[in-house]
């Protein structure tokens, strides 16, 4: 689900997040073996073995997310295409115990095999929240914000590169979102909400993930953990 640039849109129907100018991903695991791809279908698994402890958080399930990477505590476009040209595993191992990524995670489209791309924003969100994660090393969940003009001054202020607003109660939808992410901008300075320090996450795994296609929603399985939704 693509995001649409435009003006910040205000009030009680809409969500905002930090834009975390990272590399978009969908996250994939199936029967313990993760996937990682980009919106354009690239398998970036083996270059980004931190990641790896996501299948012992997440038995069966695809999330959505973002791989960032820090300099000075600041999101790093270069540092992430460092990452991306990497070729060679063992080299990829390496850079993640230098250099490690946080996958941001801000949406859930299949658990235990339940298709969670119908229901709206906020119940994806609350079971995303339910999801034990602290299991898995340099993943977070992105957190969401009531208040979006604070939100856009906090990110002005650690010079970030915008925010997210996502309309409450629309579905997850596959390609351009029709206005329902919205990219915010930076368009005024100011002290707002405070933004995650990235910096604290914790280490990395150092076991990378074998490397598999993605399947978007598996519609036959019995859900496991009933409680999730």
């Amino acid at each position: 689900m693509l995001p649409v640039p435009g003006d910040l849109p205000v009030g009680a129907a809409w969500s905002y997040e930090v834009d975390w100018a990272g590399v978009r991903l969908l996250a994939d695991v199936d029967e313990g073996v993760l996937t990682l791809c980009t919106a354009d279908g690239e398998d970036v698994t083996a270059r980004f073995p931190e990641f790896a402890g996501l299948v012992d958080a997440v038995a069966d399930g695809l999330l959505d997310g973002e791989a960032v990477m820090l300099d000075g505590g600041s999101p790093s476009a270069g540092a992430l295409g460092e990452r991306l040209e990497v070729a060679d595993p063992r080299r990829a191992r390496d850079l993640a115990r230098e250099r490690p990524a946080v996958f941001m995670v801000y949406d859930v489209v299949r658990l235990y095999g339940v298709p969670l791309d119908p229901r709206p924003l906020e119940e994806r969100r609350a079971v995303l929240a339910r999801l034990d994660l602290s299991r898995a090393t340099r993943i977070q969940i992105s957190p969401a914000y009531d208040d979006g003009p604070a939100l856009l001054a906090g990110v002005v202020d650690q010079r970030l590169s915008g925010i997210i607003a996502k309309r409450r109660g629309t579905p997850y939808r596959s390609g351009d979102s029709g206005g329902d992410w919205v990219r915010v901008d930076p368009s005024r300075a100011g002290t707002g909400a405070p933004v995650p320090d990235l910096s604290r996450a914790p280490e990395p795994a150092q076991v990378p993930a074998p490397s598999r296609r993605p399947r978007h929603a598996r519609r036959g399985r019995t859900p496991q953990h009933d409680t999730l939704f």
